[in-house]
């Protein structure tokens, strides 16, 4: 356990960190929105000009983010103590409504590489472990030679103040006004105001990763894709420019110029043009319109390079559906369920660690085989794949409901179904001893030996 010391200067290395990383990750939000800086238009440009490259802005990372991350959803959590599974998926996963929080999580995880989940007991006593997704922009981790859980980690909350988390609790903390700067060393910018244990013998923050590389820092799908998101803009800019500019022909008079303001005016507001001069005093030229073929294949081989790079079907880019044939559909999406399969076993491994680490706090030990079950899409290939599940039972005599956990369908679906089929089986009746019947041959008169008592009646 830190010292309020110890604990303000820890937060403030973490703080110079998170200021270091915050440049780049707000670059990102920028794309992600659909609005990054116009670093192409020089300081005196026009505002007509302006306002064109505000409109020429396309918003393609968000659809590449989407791609993958709505083929994304858990919805069962299976280990070998299925008592202590169904627990942990009750009490932790559904209590803090991760149906619906695992999908932030997701996005976060793909536009900036990483994102993290945070573990903490629920302070009444009777309600369950709690479990928070956090983006980067607001949790800052360092790890040392355990790569699976940080030293320590500092989340910006709402409500203005900071925690900080290690293995032993949570301390509360909040800016100062007047940070102590030291030199050589980190400057205080905290104090703290508060400390709670969290219960664990580690410090409680999962991290979510979009990729894994022994080299080089992990990145999202949005930081590959900028420059052709900025070549994209500048060509939509250019297309804009012609369409306002030159897509239509235009007459010029060259000649003398019109002493009278009044006649400028009048000659610009007008649809006919009468000049009062001698024929050899001007000459009229004409321009053809500006030809925007060019920009839009431009445009368009830009996106496909994104396409390609971010493992995005083109067409979902480019809104070129129309032209697709169904079995060429499922080969254009092959690259990106590659990429969502392996997109779920970085976070899928992720969701394990820290549904694992929340049921120690409900008394239930790690279950290192313990997985979530990703749930399928019903799409083409799904029902190929249940046709197939039905060939395996009846050629090879898999046990139906053996498989129904391969399906494309829920753990409560299938836990309905095992139900149901368990009150359709007939009920075992014991059965009722038969008495045996002697045949009346077998029945022999009684012997002189016999201990029989005769009866005369008079």
């Amino acid at each position: 356990m830190l010292n309020p010391t110890e604990a303000a200067e820890k937060a403030s290395e973490l703080y110079e960190i998170r200021n270091r990383e915050r440049k780049r990750l707000d670059t990102i939000r920028l794309y992600l929105q659909g609005r990054p800086e116009l670093t192409y238009l020089p300081p005196d440009t026009p505002r007509e000009l302006q306002a064109l490259a505000k409109m020429a802005r396309v918003p393609l990372m968000k659809l590449i983010v989407n791609a993958t991350t709505q083929q994304m959803f858990v919805d069962g959590y299976q280990s070998a103590d299925t008592e202590a599974a169904d627990t942990i998926w009750r009490e932790i996963w559904q209590s803090n409504r991760w149906d619906k929080k695992q999908i932030p999580l997701h996005k976060s995880t793909a536009a900036y590489g990483v994102a993290y989940g945070a573990i903490l007991p629920a302070a009444d006593d009777d309600a369950p472990p709690v479990i928070r997704p956090l983006s980067a922009r607001k949790m800052t981790a360092a790890y040392g030679d355990d790569d699976e859980w940080p030293e320590y980690a500092l989340e910006q909350r709402k409500d203005g103040t900071w925690w900080l988390y290690d293995d032993t609790g949570v301390y509360e903390l909040r800016r100062i006004d007047k940070p102590v700067r030291r030199p050589g060393k980190t400057t205080i910018v905290f104090e703290q105001v508060g400390f709670t244990e969290h219960e664990q013998d580690v410090c409680p923050v999962v991290r979510y990763l979009a990729d894994e590389d022994l080299d080089d820092p992990v990145q999202g799908d949005i930081e590959p894709n900028m420059t052709l998101q900025d070549q994209i803009n500048l060509c939509t800019l250019h297309l804009l420019v012609a369409q306002h500019y030159g897509a239509h022909g235009r007459k010029i008079l060259i000649g003398k110029m019109m002493e009278s303001v009044e006649k400028q005016l009048k000659s610009s507001a007008s649809t006919l043009l009468a000049i009062n001069a001698h024929p050899s005093d001007f000459a009229v030229e004409e321009l053809s319109q500006t030809q925007l073929d060019g920009f839009i294949a431009a445009r368009e081989s830009a996106a496909r390079f994104a396409a390609a790079i971010s493992q995005t079907p083109t067409h979902e880019l480019l809104g070129t559906l129309s032209n697709l044939a169904a079995a060429s559909l499922v080969e254009v999406r092959e690259s990106t369920a590659r990429k969502v399969a392996e997109r779920k076993v970085m976070i899928g491994e992720s969701h394990e660690q820290l549904l694992g680490q929340a049921g120690t706090l409900l008394g239930i030990p790690v279950d290192p085989a313990a997985r979530v079950r990703w749930k399928r899409l019903i799409d083409a290939r799904a029902v190929q794949f249940v046709e197939l599940l039905g060939l395996l039972a009846e050629k090879l005599g898999v046990p139906e409901e053996a498989l129904w956990q391969e399906t494309p369908f829920s753990d409560a679906t299938v836990a309905e179904w095992r139900a149901m089929a368990a009150e359709q089986q007939p009920a075992s009746v014991t059965p009722v001893e038969t008495p045996t019947l002697v045949p009346l041959t077998d029945v022999t008169a009684p012997t002189e030996d016999d201990d029989t008592t005769e009866v005369t009646t008079s």
